[in-house]
């Protein structure tokens, strides 16, 4: 369970980034934002809390969203639709050999740039390139809603598909690691307590 929810957790911190960035142009949590990114470089994991470099502040943002939105939080409403089209998606994805090796070469060309922190600008407009030969092009699109005035950002719509293109990569993780639909209706409580419990490991 701590798995699938760290897995979803990614999930849904891309889904929140995605809906900062459309609603006010920036996202409240940069380095759960540089979290998400840098989680698309982790090849071959020796853990799930390896994907977020073994520091669950990396994916707060994605426990703390997971948690209220599992609480019916009506604020939560669009997130948890991002949310639930990138856990679709991912299956359409994942079957989908050449596209999964497109983004394999799109996401390896960004990470020879650099660290993420030092290179920013350059590997965002990689990973949204990618984002938008490959995922984009599956149906059901996921369909951003916000601020036209940042939605018509070049700058915030890169950071939009990059960050999407992260949600994508968790949630193929939380299918691996044993997540399914059927848990989103009948395991929130456990969903929920694993989440707070991370969360307090946390802080300790």
């Amino acid at each position: 369970m701590r798995d699938k929810t760290i897995a979803l957790a990614g999930v849904y911190q891309a889904a929140a980034c995605a809906h900062e960035l459309a609603q006010s142009g920036a996202v409240s949590r940069r380095d759960c934002f540089a979290g998400s990114i840098n989680s698309l470089f982790v090849v071959d994991p020796d853990s799930t809390p390896a994907v977020f470099n073994n520091d669950m502040n990396r994916v707060a943002l994605g426990l703390r969203t997971l948690i209220k939105s599992f609480n019916k939080d009506k604020a939560y409403l669009n997130i948890i639709k991002y949310v639930l089209t990138l856990l679709n998606l991912q299956s359409k994805f994942i079957n989908n050999d050449a596209m999964v090796r497109q983004v394999q070469h799109g996401i390896q060309q960004a990470s020879h740039l650099g660290s993420f922190d030092e290179h920013e600008t350059a590997i965002i407009e990689i990973l949204a390139a990618t984002y938008s030969k490959t995922i984009s092009q599956l149906q059901p699109r996921v369909i951003i809603a916000g601020q036209p005035y940042h939605l018509k950002n070049n700058e915030v719509t890169e950071q939009i598909r990059a960050i999407l293109l992260a949600g994508i990569r968790s949630a193929v993780l939380w299918k691996q690691v044993g997540g399914s639909h059927l848990q989103l209706l009948f395991k929130r409580k456990a969903y929920i307590q694993q989440a707070e419990q991370l969360l307090k490991e946390r802080s300790l």
